[in-house]
């Protein structure tokens, strides 16, 4: 391979230099690509700015959860609830390869900044809506744009941060979900209470409008050399695929999400969904299988062994997060007699201690390189945390929930090295799809946990109820919420209710320890490789790779 000409790596802007006087960015030719990190001041900057991007997409999908009830009763919409968080949910979740193949083809600086732009144009549709239909539409709108910033935000900072840099910077970005799952039903619940609910959407538009100002200006992407013409990067898109997997994933959720909340597990629409997606996931495999390299998820990526453990130990990891974060306020709440804005801060040792791990594993891979063994340390810590969390009852002290929420955080802080593992293994050009498989894999698994949660959850406390309060009707409990119920329930069966509550709670907090056991099960398959020893490997074989 030719040493690349200085026509090939120039930069069109001047550089901006540290206080040392070197250059703050280093430009890398790799494959088709030449890649240009930052360092110093820039990309502490591109850092904030994909941290800022990503924020306001976790947040939209938390702090819808405290300004509902309000907006139902502005629209007179109770029986439009569902859509609220589902129009958003599953858009984002199903267009996710399709937005990794996008990155893959177009420049990814202008598919992420025109992202942005469709998002905070759902974001304004929502905070303007008139109607309830109206108001659907901009969350599905908003969704789309949240699409491909999830993936998008990875793959800048998988061009702006070299290799042995990133893991500390994707547990930063990571953090952001964390961050904004506390944060998201008390900003809600504030507005909705002190202004209006419609500043849950327009928040939106300055922090996001801030990150793309920041992408804008100071993250370089990276360049083709060989450049396509605009037909040959659409030939190189598969929008079969693409519309085949729309339309299995929207089967799936739509029948997890409707399945025993909206419609009986043996209602014709459920098992026709699932019918649905029994026969098109094969076509999809099938056309995957034959366009190749063009396909949406190409079958070599998924393939590749560390990619295929990075996804499904992602999804049981989520599967396990998304039913402590949901049903842990609950515990609070209803258990505990506590407010939201109580509960969630109760929930901040697990979510903090969840970040702070992440952050040091990743500061570990940047000096060491090694991290696969930190998938089985965190799976096995968070096995034995979530354990310890299904125990928690009416009579728990403050001393237990904090010390099983804090070993539970510390396990759950290896989420964030499958982003890592799979850039390991990956060419720059395939970066985008795997990043895109784990954020799905990511999404997938909390739409299917919830739904098996609300279920169990949902059976258990009828059944409890039935047990301890035989005189209390169940439907009175379940509709009524986890905290007014008790307002209508006398005082002498309140402990009873509890007790219902308690137990029900600890049975959905059981399936998180199979989650995290499993993930454990699937860690142990991964590759045990090193990315500093990878790349003087790959320096070794091509000298001109600098």
């Amino acid at each position: 391979m030719a040493r690349p000409t200085k026509d090939e790596i120039r930069v069109n802007v001047p550089e901006p230099t540290s206080p040392k006087g070197k250059p703050e960015t280093d430009v890398k030719p790799d494959g088709n690509l030449e890649v240009q990190y930052a360092s110093g001041a820039r990309l502490a900057v591109i850092t904030v700015g994909v941290c800022l991007g990503l924020f306001v997409v976790a947040l939209d999908s938390t702090i819808i959860s405290t300004v509902i009830p309000t907006i139902t009763t502005d629209f007179h919409s109770l029986d439009d609830v569902g859509w609220y968080g589902s129009a958003y949910l599953l858009v984002l979740a199903s267009l996710q390869p399709s937005f990794g193949k996008l990155y893959t083809v177009f420049d990814l600086k202008t598919v992420y900044l025109t992202s942005l732009i469709i998002f905070e144009v759902g974001s304004v549709v929502c905070a303007a809506a008139t109607s309830s239909l109206m108001f659907i539409i901009g969350r599905a709108v908003a969704g789309l744009g949240a699409s491909a910033l999830l993936s998008g935000s990875l793959n800048i900072i998988a061009y702006a941060v070299a290799l042995e840099k990133r893991a500390a910077y994707n547990a930063g970005v990571s953090s952001m979900f964390a961050i904004a799952s506390i944060a998201g039903p008390l900003m809600g619940g504030a507005f909705a209470d002190t202004i209006s609910w419609r500043w849950s959407f327009w928040i939106n538009l300055p922090v996001g409008g801030l990150a793309f100002f920041i992408v804008l200006f100071f993250f370089s992407a990276p360049r083709r050399k060989s450049e396509q013409t605009l037909r040959e990067k659409l030939g190189n898109l598969d929008f079969l695929g693409a519309m085949l997997f729309v339309g299995a994933s929207l089967c799936l959720l739509l029948a997890l999400q409707w399945g025993g909340e909206l419609y009986a597990w043996t209602d014709s629409r459920v098992w026709g969904l699932f019918l649905g997606f029994g026969l098109i996931l094969p076509i999809f495999i099938f056309i995957q299988i034959k366009q190749g390299v063009r396909a949406t998820i190409p079958v070599a990526i998924i393939r590749k062994r560390t990619v295929l453990i990075s996804t499904l130990f992602a999804m049981l990891y989520s599967m396990a997060s998304y039913t402590h974060i949901y049903y842990l306020p609950i515990y609070f709440q209803a258990v505990r007699d506590m407010s939201a804005v109580q509960s969630g801060v109760r929930l901040i040792p697990y979510l903090v201690f969840s970040t702070l791990v992440a952050i040091i594993m990743g500061i570990y891979v940047n000096r060491t390189g090694s991290y696969y063994f930190l998938l089985w340390i965190g799976a096995v810590v968070y096995t034995v945390g979530s354990g310890l969390l299904s125990t928690l009852n009416v009579g728990s002290n403050t001393a237990e929930w904090l010390s099983f929420e804090i070993l539970s955080g510390i396990g759950r802080g290896a989420g964030q090295i499958p982003f890592v593992a799979v850039q390991v293994v990956l060419t720059p050009e395939e970066i985008p799809i795997g990043s895109s498989l784990v954020m799905l894999s990511n999404s997938l698994g909390g739409a299917i946990a919830l739904s098996i949660s609300q279920s169990i959850f949902s059976n258990v406390l009828v059944k409890e109820l039935a047990k301890h309060v035989p005189s209390v009707d169940p439907s009175i409990i379940l509709n009524t919420g986890a905290t007014q119920f008790r307002e209508l329930v006398p005082a002498e069966e309140l402990s009873g209710v509890l007790d219902a509550y308690a137990k029900a709670i600890q049975v959905v907090l059981i399936p998180p320890i199979a989650f995290a056991g499993l993930s454990l099960a699937v860690a142990l398959g991964i590759e045990r490789l090193n990315i500093k020893k990878k790349q003087q490997e790959a320096k070794a074989a091509d000298p001109d790779k600098i």
